[in-house]
């Protein structure tokens, strides 16, 4: 067997197995694939188009990211610590930003396509997950902290 061949074998293994063990890489796959059938369906512009495959696309490989980084972590340390922990807190993070980047994207080009929307809705959603969303983590998570006390 060729060494590309083998590669693209052990890839595709790495894959499947990602998806057998991870269910939120499961629920990522089931909303991306009706977010793309859905597409399909719809009356979209080729920019329109590559913006949902790049959403569904980056969310998921920010899914299986986070799936390596846990993994690793998992074999560095079994026990409970500080910086390993927020390690796994980051990487989660960067899967829900990546998720919040393409609810911004469905909002603009399948609100649109959908409903007749203007794209002020999706800079106003924008608007606020990047204005509002980490203040009111912040807010919640310095509550949380004071609530300890």
């Amino acid at each position: 067997m060729s060494e590309v061949l083998s590669s693209f074998l052990h890839a595709v293994e790495g894959f499947i197995e990602a998806i057998e063990r991870e269910r939120n890489l499961r629920i990522h796959f089931v909303i991306g694939s009706a977010v793309m059938v859905l597409a399909y369906t719809l009356k979209l512009t080729t920019s329109e188009l590559l913006w949902i495959i790049f959403a569904v696309f980056s969310v998921i490989g920010m899914e299986l990211l986070n799936t390596l980084v846990e993994s690793i972590m998992d074999l560095y340390e079994t026990r409970p610590n500080p910086t390993i922990k927020f390690v796994k807190d980051v990487a989660a993070g960067i899967v829900l930003w990546y998720s919040l980047f393409a609810v911004v994207v469905g909002v603009i080009v399948l609100g649109r396509a959908l409903f007749n929307w203007d794209h002020s809705v999706g800079k106003l959603i924008a608007l606020i997950f990047v204005l509002i969303f980490p203040v009111a983590s912040l807010i919640w998570r310095f509550s949380s902290l004071w609530r300890k006390r």
